[in-house]
């Protein structure tokens, strides 16, 4: 009988490790959390705050529902982090100063009363993508952005068997002829080398245009960038 090929071994034992990190991070998750007799400060959130002014409007439901679907706050572990972070995510989905956008997703399944209250404006991404989002008409007054101090509440149990497993399997897939392996494995695997942006269309274009030169004008070109 032949032997089996080295790299389907070598798929076999990566899913086997795969499968006990996955039952060895469910054992760690089954510990669960043990609350601080004295809580202990980590950081700042800089958030979005309702104030009671929203009480007067008639639309406060659909305001509140919005609300809730809302990125309100950033953590940092200064003030100036915090603030940095804000800012990093007021350039980015912010449009509306200090209020936090929701993407189209979020905007379908909000009611028709609360769809009234968003206006959607589009951007681009890496200059050819567009996308969607939604930025939020809120009364002024009735919401505020302040610093909060951020606290440790729970500590999170640890086994040091499983956490030194943990560790041994992450050692073992680092062995020297299983990256081939994981990578082939993984979910998130980028297909970005084998995809061409500029399309077959643009690089026939390209070969057509060589057809109408002399090919010692062509070798003569590439000689010329190599020296340079």
């Amino acid at each position: 009988m032949k032997p089996a090929h080295i790299k389907c071994q070598r798929l076999k034992e990566v899913r086997r490790i795969y499968k006990r990190q996955r039952e060895v991070w469910k054992a760690q998750q089954a510990l669960g959390y043990t609350k601080l007799d004295i809580p202990i400060r980590d950081g700042w959130y800089k958030e979005l705050v309702i104030t009671k002014r929203i009480a007067r409007y008639k639309n406060q439901d659909a305001m509140l529902e919005i609300i809730a679907k809302l990125d309100k706050h950033v953590w940092g572990k200064t003030k100036e982090e915090a603030n940095a972070a804000w800012s990093k995510r007021v350039t980015d989905h912010l449009i509306v100063k200090e209020v936090p956008t929701i993407s189209k997703k979020q905007f379908r399944k909000l009611s028709d009363k609360a769809k009234c209250l968003c206006v959607p404006f589009r951007y681009y991404i890496r200059k050819h993508t567009l996308r969607t989002r939604f930025y939020v008409r809120l009364p002024k007054g009735t919401y505020r952005v302040k610093y909060t101090r951020a606290y440790i509440t729970h500590r999170r149990n640890i086994d040091p068997l499983l956490e030194q497993e943990d560790a041994f399997l992450d050692g073992l897939l680092m062995r020297n002829g299983y990256y081939e392996a994981v990578e082939k494995l993984s979910r998130w695997r980028s297909k970005w080398d084998c995809y061409d942006r500029r399309g077959r269309n643009y690089i026939n274009s390209k070969l057509k245009g060589l057809t109408h030169r002399e090919i010692q004008d062509i070798i003569n070109e590439e000689l010329s960038w190599e020296k340079n």
